[in-house]
């Protein structure tokens, strides 16, 4: 499998702990909606570089 079940939930759940926060009016000062981009940015850099080594290993292991 490309990636663990728990990787994705934990990375989701801290999505939607960063949205619902963005609500909150104590912390509202905070820079939340980018702070979300960028862990989603980074999450897709994670698994584009999973698949990118799997793919890489099955040519290897073709050869």
């Amino acid at each position: 499998m490309l990636f663990r079940f728990a990787e994705v939930v934990s990375v989701l759940a801290l999505v939607v702990v960063l949205l619902v926060a963005k609500h909150v009016p104590i912390i509202d000062q905070l820079p939340l909606a980018q702070m979300t981009g960028i862990v989603c940015f980074l999450f897709a850099i994670f698994l584009s570089l999973r698949i990118y080594q799997a793919e890489l290993r099955r040519i290897r292991a073709e050869e």
